[in-house]
């Protein structure tokens, strides 16, 4: 006769636990400490270039394990706030910014990364431009856009925004060989995640539903995908109306 017992948690009755608010939590932490590396590697690339002979190589190797660490940053951000939207709790913060200080701050935080990959950025902003969006969750999109644009391009990368049939559009541009025909086949659209061709498209379907969370006059904001732009390769464009 068997006297094995059931294995419990202690006093915890694990089926009472919500996972989905456990899984939320979860990442929210391991968000928090990926922050918290980020900033260390921050200091050691710092501390590497200013006193270490072979300082390009080195620099160059902290550089790329930062971007990596970045990417899952930026896709853990991406998971917490479809979170929040689907559950009815993202509070979006529109405000009057200025599109030239918050092109020029996108430039500066991309540049360590570029660098080190010998890629460069540069920022193309329509003279005094200002718009009302969410600056946090655009800066989530452009972002990801430019770590998307990392992945392909040659030499360069360009951020160029300016009004346009009263929306703000901003697109970024690279000089890789464009989209695979596979993402552009509907049109540079995306309405759900899909893993069919090995990657889910969490980035483009967090920009998609981001962007659509900024409304005007009956418009909502969109993203677009398609191929050539001023540097004849990829070019990712948000407009908000």
């Amino acid at each position: 006769m068997s006297t094995e017992k059931p294995v419990t948690a202690g006093h915890h009755d694990l089926t009472e636990i919500d996972f989905t608010t456990l899984f939320a939590s979860s990442i929210h932490d391991i968000k928090n400490l990926l922050f918290m590396l980020l900033n260390s590697l921050d200091e050691t690339i710092c501390t590497v270039s200013t006193n270490d002979g072979d300082s390009n190589n080195t620099s160059s190797k902290l550089s790329l394990l930062k971007y990596n660490g970045q990417r899952i940053n930026d896709k853990l951000i991406q998971m917490l706030a479809l979170f929040s939207i689907a559950q009815e709790r993202y509070q979006i913060n529109i405000a009057y910014n200025s599109v030239e200080d918050f092109i020029e701050d996108m430039v500066i935080e991309a540049k360590p990364l570029l660098n080190a990959r010998s890629i460069t950025i540069t920022g193309i902003v329509e003279d005094g431009l200002c718009w009302f969006f969410d600056k946090g969750i655009v800066a989530g999109i452009i972002s990801n856009a430019v770590h998307n644009a990392l992945n392909y391009a040659k030499s360069e990368i360009r951020i160029n925004a300016y009004a346009k049939n009263e929306y703000l559009v901003v697109d970024v541009e690279d000089d890789g060989e464009g989209f695979p025909q596979h993402i552009l086949q509907n049109g540079g659209t995306l309405t759900a995640i899909n893993d069919a061709n090995g990657k889910t498209g969490l980035g483009l379907y967090f920009a998609s539903v981001s962007a659509s969370l900024h409304s005007n006059k009956r418009k909502s904001g969109q993203i677009e995908l398609h191929n050539g732009g001023k540097l004849d390769g990829a070019v990712f464009t948000l407009l908000l109306p």
